[in-house]
């Protein structure tokens, strides 16, 4: 039941990126970056649970486009901060908009304690399997 939902819903966001020009990845880069208006590499590594391979090859993709700005970051010389643009701001709020809503009208569907036990559920879910993937 899991990996039909995760393909799935990876395919809606392909769908739904499709003809803007953001990956997948790009959107989470954004998507995080939205939420806590700058970060380092090391911190959107860790709080996307991505590699720090993935991360810096984004971010590189990203900050070269003109999609990202960097900044300097005064508590560390060699990891500075990322930051949306203006444009790319404007970007994923549209996109999460578009999404919000869509996910308002599912959500309709449910009660709130139904939707509080799913959101238990599920981050218990990934708390374990997290830890279990770790070597």
């Amino acid at each position: 039941m899991t990996r039909p939902l995760l393909r799935n819903i990876t395919a809606r966001l392909e769908a739904d990126l499709e003809g803007t020009g953001i990956s997948v990845g790009q959107r989470a880069i954004m998507e995080a970056l939205l939420a806590c208006k700058r970060a380092t590499a090391p911190e959107l590594t860790a709080h996307l649970q991505i590699s720090r391979q993935l991360t810096g090859r984004l971010l590189k993709e990203m900050t070269d486009s003109g999609a990202l700005l960097s900044a300097p970051n005064p508590r560390h010389k060699t990891s500075c901060y990322y930051l949306l643009t203006d444009e790319s701001r404007d970007r994923i709020e549209a996109l999460r908009k578009t999404e919000m809503d869509t996910i308002a009208g599912f959500a309709a569907r449910f009660s709130p304690e139904e939707i509080h036990a799913f959101r238990t559920i599920q981050a218990a879910l990934n708390e374990e399997f997290s830890k279990s993937a770790k070597p």
